[in-house]
């Protein structure tokens, strides 16, 4: 999980460096199409000040690479099944580079080895293509986006650049090579800097963007209740000077224009060594006296006076909206559903966790508006591999009460949560697949009224080593955390037998959790839900005997199920309801928390949360 501790100009610095970097198809005769930049992971830092891989700082020009593309092919008979969502078609188990048959005859000294991702680490994989002579390598993902990449036990020996691209791009790039003919698809992999004259460039990292993408209308009936601040960092890669550079944008609501404006004209430098001129374009803020529900599309442009060698990384855009009910950091769609591009957990290579939880914050001086109050959240998984059983999920709501001003403030801590509400979400494989890409919506156990000016925290808590949360990797909050110091998405995470620990600024903020969160009136949550006359048990905490109060009209027999939270099932019994309560013994099962799952004769469902405390 990364630690990122850089405020202010060190942000700044951090965001250049990584904007300089590219991965670049220079040529693909078979689809020119496929020419340009992508995106990607660098395995280990950019720097080469990783512990576990031993790759080149990749800033410098002199560790820049280009060749051409070729997979690996390690002579390991078959094909791949079983792996990636969805499951890689037609892909021979010789293109994962795990050299399961020893063979090390291929010759890949110049060229850049393309690998898919699975069945072995990281840096083995690098080794193997590396041992061939290869110059660098790309490894598809077999999953959405690119993520980081362990070095494992071989990554110290790696000295050759290792990257990662989303499997989208991937299974482009692999159509590319089969049909292009040897040796002609071909890569650049390094710094900018220089590589052009005229080369102006910013990011999608380098953009303003709000502290939300998705937000209830409701909320923000104004431009001054949801002022929205419009300005880019733009560097200057080229090797010429550049003057009068301008940047503009425009944001376009219901296919028309709603604010537009361009900057006064900028000069830059050309660069010096590795340093870039960079300079920031501020664009004002849009702030309408009145603000309608829907989406706004928001584009920026760099301008210069003559044609940009690499236009490629001077136009960006992205979306917010004003839904009825949704909360989100995440990409969203008009209804406020999530978006995810790839789904994350924690590496337990060397420590082992027992839980964590993903979060986003929310504080909103209009929270209480017309009395909603948070119903619920939603969020998508991903399951580690296909032998997942039964697990369980849980979605959480705290009040974050420690104060402080902005990120730059010491007293910004995690030392006063209070959860005010929660709700079980059982992910059973066996039943319902692994819901990939697919929404899963888990309402509150009880609405929860929100306070104007409170900090909270919507999380969605995770026991299992078998589930990773979606996250949002195409989009980026690093200018915008800059522009406004307010914290986006913690995560927390409990080591083996370890404090549970705080990490504010979560796997980074160039990804977020693809989460929502729900604020309206308590009925209606949705057209599925069925709001049921659910009647707490008691008491809780409990010692050894339980008592659970039945829904009016509920009759005949109801299996009992009793999960710790990691997913385990550790009590399931039948009984028959009568006019009494049920009456549960749990005296056999340890301290701690566990989700009760009951199923009635009528196919109904009640699930609650107690504590066992002797």
């Amino acid at each position: 999980m990364k630690k990122i501790t850089l405020f202010m100009g060190l942000v700044l610095a951090s965001t250049m460096s990584f904007s300089q970097v590219i991965v670049s198809l220079t040529s693909v005769p078979c689809n020119t199409g496929l020419e340009g930049n992508y995106p990607y992971e660098y395995a280990g830092e950019l720097d080469g000040s990783a512990t576990d891989w031993n790759e080149p700082n990749i800033f410098l020009g002199a560790n820049s690479v280009s060749g051409c593309l070729e997979f690996i092919n390690d002579g390991t008979p078959g094909m791949v099944t079983g792996i990636g969502v969805p499951p890689l078609q037609n892909v021979p188990m010789a293109y994962l580079g795990c050299d399961t048959a020893g063979n090390a005859t291929q010759d890949l000294t110049g060229k850049i080895a393309v690998i898919y991702r699975g069945t072995c680490e990281f840096g083995y994989k690098a080794y193997n293509a590396q041992k061939r002579g290869a110059i660098a390598v790309i490894i598809i993902n077999h999953t959405g986006d690119a993520v980081d990449m362990g070095g494992g036990t071989y990554g110290p020996q790696v000295n050759i650049p290792v990257i990662q691209i989303g499997r989208v791009a991937g299974d482009d790039l692999r159509l590319a090579i089969e049909s292009c003919g040897a040796c002609t698809v071909t890569c650049f992999i390094g710094s900018k800097v220089g590589l052009y004259a005229n080369d102006m460039g910013s990011s999608i990292a380098d953009i303003v963007m709000p502290n939300e993408l998705a937000k209830p209308a409701f909320m923000a009936e104004t431009g001054a209740e949801f002022p929205v601040d419009l300005g880019l960092w733009a560097f200057n890669y080229g090797t010429n000077a550049q003057t009068g550079v301008t940047a503009s944008v425009n944001i376009d609501f219901g296919g028309s224009s709603v604010y537009s404006n361009t900057s006064a004209p900028l000069n830059f430098a050309a660069p010096a060594g590795i340093v870039i001129d960079t300079q920031y374009f501020d664009l004002g803020t849009f702030s309408p006296p009145t603000l309608s529900a829907g989406t706004y599309t928001v584009t920026y442009t760099l301008n210069i006076a003559g044609a940009d060698d690499d236009a490629t990384d001077n136009t960006f855009t992205y979306e917010y909206n004003l839904t009825g009910s949704a909360y989100a950091k995440s990409r969203t769609d008009a209804a406020g559903n999530p978006t995810a591009s790839t789904a994350f957990s924690l590496n337990e290579t060397s420590i082992q966790y027992d839980d964590f939880e993903v979060c986003m914050v929310f504080r909103d001086a209009n929270a209480s508006r017309y009395g909603k109050k948070a119903l619920g959240m939603t969020f998508s998984s991903m399951p580690v591999g296909f032998d997942i059983d039964f697990e369980v999920l849980e979605v959480r709501l705290y009040e974050w009460n420690d104060v402080f001003t902005d990120m730059n403030d010491a007293a910004l801590a995690f030392t006063a949560l209070n959860q005010v509400a929660s709700g079980i979400y059982f992910y059973d494989y066996a039943s319902n697949g692994n819901l990939e890409g697919q929404n899963i919506y888990q309402e509150f156990d009880t609405p929860w009224p929100l306070t104007d000016n409170q900090r909270y925290l919507f999380c969605v808590y995770n026991a299992s080593d078998s589930i990773r949360v979606g996250y949002d990797a195409r989009i980026d909050y690093t200018a915008t955390i800059n522009n406004y110091l307010q914290p986006i998405a913690p995560v927390k995470d409990l080591p083996n037998g370890q404090p549970a620990e705080w990490f504010r600024d979560g796997f980074g903020w160039d990804v977020t959790p693809a989460i929502s969160a729900t604020i309206d009136y308590p009925t209606g949550v949705n057209a599925n839900t069925v709001v049921k006359d659910v009647l707490a048990p008691y008491p809780n905490p409990t010692a050894n005997l339980l008592t659970v109060p039945v829904r009016k009209g509920i009759v005949g027999n109801v299996t009992i199920e009793i999960y710790d939270l990691a997913g385990k099932l550790v009590i399931a019994e039948n009984q028959t309801i009568g006019k009494e309560p049920l009456k549960v013994n749990v005296a056999s099962i340890a301290n701690g928390a566990y989700v009760f799952n009951l199923t009635f004769a009528d196919g109904s469902k009640d699930t609650f949360k107690v504590s066992v405390n002797r």
